[in-house]
């Protein structure tokens, strides 16, 4: 019963709808369960609501040998080798599995070239449209690995890609701000200057609340275009939104995919 509601906690934060107005989205929310299992994964002798991990992860060896058993045991597996092993065996029983193990992959193990396989196998499922993983555009998701292993041009591609299909499914409003904040980066680092504040500009619409992370951005951009004084400025609001949001109780940092800490900001402004 209680291995039940902690497999119904997980679920609902992978299949609740990622909303793009609310300061904490579902993708965070199932960040928060994932990370969750992998520090009980990395202490296996830690008790789990009074069982123990390691007895668990036999008691699914006595379940049928579906993809999503075998996924799920693989998040209870202390042996990364093992559990890897698991969930590429997942994915030959439940194509399906492609996108959930990728996902796996770039959030967990951050093995950004393997994630990208399976994303792209997922992806490869329906080639006509952009898939949704519950959370995010399958690409915006490949822009992720992208992004990662270094290549930026094809990560702007993907970033493009996954916003394109949400605007016209429901509009530019309703896209999540820390998608144009990702699709940001990857212009900055390709030196397009002008495209990253048209994004971070639409980030801004797009966020309730006054955003450190955008702010840092916008920061970062003002110093590729050679002005310091608006960097500066940039900088110092995005330290008072961070300390002004944590009395608030607004979750910081903002994104996990796009880590800003106040470390961050401090060592900005001191440039």
């Amino acid at each position: 019963m209680k291995m039940a509601l902690l497999f119904a906690l997980v679920v609902v934060g992978i299949i609740a709808p990622c909303r793009a107005q609310p300061g904490r989205n579902a993708g965070d929310e199932t960040l928060g369960h994932i990370a969750t299992t992998l520090w009980f994964n990395s202490h296996p002798d830690q008790i789990l609501f009074g069982t123990n991990m390691r007895r668990q992860a036999i008691r699914f060896d006595t379940m049928p040998q579906t993809g999503e058993n075998l996924h799920q045991r693989a998040m209870f597996e202390p042996d990364m080798e093992t559990a890897i092993a698991l969930l590429e065996k997942s994915t030959q029983l439940d194509p399906k599995l492609h996108n959930t193990v990728g996902w796996s992959y770039l959030v967990a193990y951050h093995d950004y070239p393997r994630a990208l396989y399976h994303l792209n196998a997922y992806d490869d499922l329906t080639p006509n449209f952009d898939d949704m993983d519950n959370m995010a555009p399958v690409s915006y998701l490949k822009g992720l690995c992208y992004r990662n292993m270094g290549n930026h041009t094809e990560a702007m591609r993907e970033f493009s890609r996954g916003i394109d299909s949400l605007v016209r499914k429901h509009g530019v409003e309703w896209v999540n701000y820390k998608y144009f904040v990702s699709r940001a980066i990857s212009y900055s680092a390709l030196g397009q200057f002008d495209k990253a504040l048209i994004d971070l500009d639409l980030a801004t619409r797009n966020c309730t609340h006054d955003s450190p992370l955008i702010l840092y951005h916008k920061g970062r951009v003002f110093e590729g275009q050679g002005r310091p004084t608006d960097a500066k400025r940039a900088f110092t609001d995005a330290k008072f939104f961070w300390q002004a949001n944590n009395a608030k109780g607004i979750s910081q940092p903002e994104d996990d995919y796009n880590l800003v800490l106040e470390d961050d900001i401090d060592e900005a402004l001191k440039k």
